[in-house]
């Protein structure tokens, strides 16, 4: 998360030392792009700095708490991503793609998979399930409980979160620089 925020610092210094940028976001048709960039920005940054500090802290070692902690992370990164697609439109004026398999992709669709365990699924979804335990480990090591109906085998996986979430950091300050040269060229 320390690329995202300097990145940050960069591109809000860029709109803020450059006149064209705010002339083109005041402009009656761009007004929408204009909250989008603000609103993102305080979405990137906000973000940014609670995963960093958790991070460094870890998750509690009271059970309770680090279960609700872990989906606050997990949560706090995709409206991290939100924020960035967003910024990205707000200011290239082009839809942002993310090629699956990537470190972005891999850290939501996690995400996704450690949620998706209701108790009653149907047949119109996958034949499996994932149950994330209130003992799920720390940063290094996050375990969960998957069944698979085809196989008909529980497994216990696991990942490195921390890991994945320095992984992503590389990719989306990756975009991020590119949104910045994307603002130098066109808002000197």
């Amino acid at each position: 998360m320390k690329n995202i925020q300097t990145l940050r610092s960069h591109i809000y210094d860029q709109f803020h030392n450059s006149s064209a940028g705010a002339q083109y976001f005041f402009l009656d048709a761009n007004r929408d792009a204009y909250a989008a960039y603000y609103t993102s920005m305080y979405l990137i940054q906000d973000t940014a700095e609670a995963v960093y500090i958790h991070m460094a802290r870890e998750f509690s070692p009271d059970p309770m708490l680090a279960y609700i902690e872990f989906w606050g992370v997990m949560q706090a990164v995709v409206i991290q991503q939100d924020a960035i697609i967003e910024l990205h439109t707000a200011v290239a004026g082009t839809a942002l793609t993310i090629p699956r398999g990537s470190a972005w992709t891999e850290l939501r669709d996690k995400r996704n998979l450690c949620a998706g365990h209701p108790a009653n699924r149907n047949a119109r979804r996958a034949p499996q399930r994932t149950f994330m335990g209130r003992m799920f480990g720390n940063y290094d090591r996050v375990k969960y409980e998957h069944y698979d109906e085809q196989t008909g085998k529980t497994t216990h996986p696991s990942f490195d979160l921390r890991q994945m979430i320095n992984d992503y950091d590389v990719q989306a300050s990756g975009i991020m620089r590119s949104i910045l040269s994307t603002m130098r060229a066109r808002w000197p």
